[in-house]
């Protein structure tokens, strides 16, 4: 009778560790999916062991004296288990070691190593593997969602609705862009939607439902932000081409395999763009080397940064060749579910936003799963507005964080990456002449000596220089004029003013308002964002 994977892998590490004392365990991670995407989801849990029984003696050919390591996997399947081995020589020793046993072989990844196998008796394989140095790996990556806890306790979010074009500053038809571009979706699946005329392949590495309409819609609502015509429930670059790969199950989860095969297909069709909204928190070979893969073959990843409300590296959004996108609410503010950290690349919408959903429906999304394919959608439309295929994904990538908007701590920081995506900025980056000046930030600075520091950051969005722009503070402390007298398109400068705290209690409420006018000629085409002010808090 065949035993559960779960079992099975508890098992399994027990029997390793007594025979090679190479055998590492790992915590277990969870990842989690909430409505309106599909219910919870835990990872593999640990079961005791059953007694350890005796095992044959290892074959020659499972003894690697070069001290390399066998790669074993949680699949997402109970009756199956993922190996990856560390050349191509006990690779294809395994795979000839398997006739005449009763070990099943699923599917293979020749060019990453890596088997699924299934079995009906864990001795069988166990006796296969026995004296070989074993690494194990638990997680399964499945597409995030937002704690419930982080979405209520933040205060004041603001959703974007169908209001997604506007705010990212397309004012101007884009029914063209991303004409060209072929960007394959790693996800559960993308069906087709009236709003998805883009939609021209579907790999599936996990099998669909056999009805359609039952599809978790996450991946149709994914797409869709990258390539829906809909106004209802609009992308970024309709003209683009996608190519559905379907790697997560109606569960959310996939695993290890699934996602190397997908970005491996992806690479296959011609995808010049892969959007990942999936992801696990443990860094995991198989995925980093099919990562690898895509990128030697001049394909670009994009990944959302998870959702788990935390530093920890979300993968592959955190491997240093993937654009990693964090996600911001309506108001430009991070979201405390969105996860940080030195490898976030940028952030973009993720709060409540219109996608399309199976059956021809629409559905309201939040989270970086919404974030990251919303920074596809603009690498796709900087490659192409519709007149052709300029550049290469890459630079389209460098381009867009190039232009994107100064948020948070001056310079790049661990919420924001390098800013905030504006399409305005992108679109419009060789337009002279446009005037934009905004205040980005005002925070309090602790200083080492006997003050502090009220610090307050503005940014030039324009592509002219900005002369002499006056910035004026006004805190309780006192009020402070300075002169910025030259910066450049896109460039940031921070100005600060020493306060001393002496009789205000920490956590004491500060009200800091600030303005600039400009000395340049030209009307600001974003006044709005010429006056801020924010309560601040002496910690």
């Amino acid at each position: 009778m065949k035993k559960n994977l779960r079992h099975f892998l508890a098992i399994l590490i027990v029997i390793f560790c007594g025979l090679t004392g190479w055998w590492i365990a790992r915590d277990l991670e969870k990842s989690l999916v909430r409505e309106p995407r599909v219910r919870q989801v835990a990872d593999i849990e640990a079961r005791p062991a059953a007694p350890i029984p005796r095992v044959a003696q290892p074959l020659d050919r499972d003894e690697f004296r070069d001290g390399t390591d066998v790669e074993i996997f949680a699949s997402s399947e109970p009756d199956e288990v993922i190996l990856r081995f560390p050349s191509e020589e006990t690779y294809n020793e395994f795979l000839f070691s398997l006739n005449g046993t009763k070990i099943h072989l699923v599917d293979q990844l020749d060019r990453l190593r890596a088997i699924r196998l299934d079995y009906d008796e864990w001795t069988d394989l166990s006796d296969l593997l026995a004296g070989e140095n074993m690494v194990a790996y638990d997680s399964l990556p499945a597409v995030p969602a937002p704690s419930p806890s982080s979405a209520v306790a933040q205060e004041g979010l603001v959703g974007f609705g169908d209001g997604l074009l506007p705010w990212l500053g397309i004012d101007t038809d884009n029914s063209r862009w991303g004409a060209g571009v072929k960007i394959a979706v790693l996800d559960t699946g993308v069906v087709p939607h009236p709003a998805l005329p883009g939609l021209v392949e579907s790999i599936a590495i996990t099998a669909f439902p056999s009805d359609l309409n039952k599809t978790n819609g996450h991946g149709t609502a994914v797409a869709s932000l990258i390539a829906s015509n809909d106004p209802s429930a609009p992308g970024v670059a309709p003209a683009a081409e996608i190519v559905s790969i379907r790697v997560g199950d109606d569960t959310g989860k996939a695993d290890s395999f699934a996602l190397a095969a997908g970005i491996l297909a992806a690479v296959d069709s011609g995808a010049q763009i892969v959007n990942c909204s999936m992801g696990t928190s443990e860094n995991n070979p198989l995925i980093e080397d099919a990562v690898l893969y895509a990128h030697d073959h001049n394909v670009l990843m994009v990944a959302a940064s998870g959702n788990s409300e935390q530093s920890d590296a979300s993968y592959p959004a955190a491997y240093p060749s993937v654009i990693s996108v964090g996600a911001v609410d309506a108001r430009g503010e991070h979201l405390d579910f969105s996860n940080y950290g030195t490898y976030l690349s940028l952030t973009a919408p993720g709060f409540a936003i219109d996608t399309a959903w199976p059956g021809n429906r629409y559905a309201r999304i939040s989270g970086t799963s919404a974030s990251a394919p919303i920074v596809t959608g603009a690498i796709a439309a900087t490659m192409s507005n519709g007149s052709g295929i300029t550049m290469s994904a890459s630079q389209a990538a460098e381009i867009v964080m190039k232009e994107s908007n100064e948020a948070g701590l001056p310079g790049p920081d661990s919420e924001y990456g390098v800013g905030i995506l504006n399409m305005h900025r992108v679109m419009n980056r060789k337009v002279t002449g446009i005037v934009d000046a905004a205040i980005t930030n005002q925070r309090i600075v602790k200083s080492v000596g006997s003050s502090d520091e009220i610090q307050v950051t503005i940014q030039n969005r324009g592509t002219t220089i900005l002369i002499n722009t006056l910035v004026e503070m006004t805190t309780p402390f006192g009020d402070r004029k300075f002169n910025a007298s030259m910066i450049a398109p896109g460039a940031i400068q921070t100005f600060s003013m020493p306060v001393r705290f002496s009789g205000l209690a920490k956590n004491e409420a500060i009200l800091v308002s600030s303005s600039l006018t400009l000395g340049t000629l030209g009307a600001d085409i974003t006044p709005q964002n010429n006056r801020r002010s924010d309560t601040l808090y002496r910690r």
